[in-house]
């Protein structure tokens, strides 16, 4: 009986043995990660034909945590938390040649993003059997969707003096319908707070240990969505919205706040050149045109997402921590 149960035992034992020793045959295992790095929002109020300074100037973060399952050498899936804050101003673009409308537009938005994402990963070097013996740097490719949850929020003007916020406080665009959306005889609904994107992108793994890497990946979001900046489409006319909401009315329509709630500076020197150039040449005088003359130059059914013809998209970047989680070791039953 012994005898028989220790030939029962080498049996086992050999079997294991040449599963591992098998080199064709891949031993799927996975790891998690954690990321942080920057994110970028290109869109109505930062336009990507001057890729440089829209990206120094509008410079945010995000922060991930991940899942991934590595099935072939080559075929990865994951999926991934991320928290992306990006932001917005059209301020940020006074004096910029061809840009002086959307300065006079004079919105900005803040958004802080939730993620999740499923994306396929395709290996540029073959990974070993075993991952013990993964190549010391593996490049990357990736493609997925995403759902996503978002919420954009602006600054009151310092000007507003009614009850429904206070000046300078961050308050949520959606609700307050600043193109119009959802309004009596508008067509438009109100866009949605829940979305999806489809992310894009390359990496770079390289080899610590046995267990954990470090790496580097950058990928763009194509949103389904053209409001992740509350831009997306026309104006609606100041007395109308005011008649539902003065607050709305005054965030819809910011292009005579002449101390901008996002930055503090003054805007009257650059309203009044826009308006000498493209309106009359009085109102460059102070004197003779003050601010309650200013004409009305965004009328209802004028389009107010003029720097961007495609859906907002945003670009992350992120410096990651991976741990390999090893595989449980899989050996014969003995009976």
């Amino acid at each position: 009986m012994l005898i028989k149960n220790l030939f029962k035992i080498l049996i086992a034992l050999c079997i294991c043995f040449q599963a591992f020793s098998q080199k064709k045959l891949f031993e799927k295992h996975s790891d998690i990660a954690f990321g942080i790095g920057t994110a970028n929002y290109y869109g109505d109020l930062v336009p990507i034909n001057r890729p440089v300074q829209s990206t120094i100037d509008n410079l945010r973060w995000n922060i991930s945590v991940d899942y991934t399952r590595h099935f072939t050498p080559r075929f990865s899936g994951n999926i991934a938390l991320t928290w992306v804050r990006i932001v917005g101003d059209d301020n940020k673009l006074e004096g910029v040649p061809l840009l002086e409308k959307s300065f006079m537009r004079n919105t900005h938005f803040r958004n802080d993003v939730q993620e999740l994402s499923f994306k396929g990963i395709f290996n540029l070097i073959r990974e070993s059997d075993r991952y013990q013996k993964r190549a010391q740097i593996t490049p990357y490719v990736f493609l997925g969707f995403a759902f996503f949850h978002h919420n954009p929020v602006a600054k009151v003007p310092q000007s507003y003096s009614g009850s429904e916020a206070s000046p300078g406080e961050w308050v949520s665009l959606q609700p307050l319908h600043t193109e119009g959306q959802g309004l009596p005889g508008n067509l438009n609904n109100k866009y949605e707070l829940l979305a999806m994107n489809f992310p894009l992108g390359f990496g770079l793994k390289y080899k610590i240990n046995r267990k954990i890497d470090v790496g580097f990946e950058v990928g763009i979001r194509y949103n389904l969505t053209d409001y992740i900046d509350d831009v997306g489409g026309y104006y609606t006319s100041f007395n109308q919205m005011y008649a539902i909401s003065p607050l709305s009315a005054i965030m819809g329509h910011r292009e005579y706040e002449l101390i901008a709630a996002s930055t503090g500076n003054n805007r009257e020197a650059s309203i009044r050149k826009y308006l000498a150039e493209n309106v009359n040449p009085i109102y460059s005088n102070p004197n003779v045109t003050p601010v309650s003359t200013f004409p009305e130059i965004f009328r209802q059914g004028t389009v107010r997402d003029g720097a961007s013809k495609l859906n907002d998209i945003y670009l992350l970047t992120s410096f990651r921590l991976v741990y390999h989680i090893a595989p449980k070791i899989k050996c014969p039953v003995i009976l």
